[in-house]
């Protein structure tokens, strides 16, 4: 999977994806770092990883592995709600780093936008009923 091929960008232009790439920003992650934690409601960002994966913990147990090029925690970029799962790295990774105000300001300007906040909807609505790796 390639960064074009991510879900929120379907129906993007190459140009409007490489300006969303643009004012996004790459963070490092050691082995075993959390990067989100359950029931947080500070972060307000969604992160695809670029290099090596990450694992996905509820109530300690881990309920799944991503890898590059999969995007976790979207539905920050929309609404309010507290983490519903632990992520923490399984390698020293890279993640893209994408900011909800970046996200509102690109997508409001596009008339995609609601059928991208449906569609984030709908894939957290089907992992609702359970993580399958």
């Amino acid at each position: 999977m390639a960064k074009d091929n991510i879900y929120i960008f379907e129906g993007l232009s190459k140009e409007e994806i490489s300006y969303f790439i643009l004012m996004s920003e790459t963070q490092y992650f050691k082995k075993w770092d959390k990067i989100i934690v359950e029931w947080d409601t500070s972060n307000n960002k969604a992160y695809i990883i670029e290099k090596w994966s990450v694992e996905v913990h509820k109530d300690w147990e881990k309920i799944a592995t991503l890898w590059e090029w999969e995007i976790f925690w979207e539905i920050a970029l929309i609404i309010n709600e507290p983490r519903t799962a632990t992520v923490m790295a399984k390698d020293d990774i890279e993640a893209l780093v994408l900011n909800k105000d970046d996200f509102i300001m690109l997508y409001q300007k596009s008339w995609q936008y609601q059928e991208i906040k449906d569609r984030i909807l709908e894939r957290i609505r089907n992992n609702f009923y359970g993580i399958k790796e």
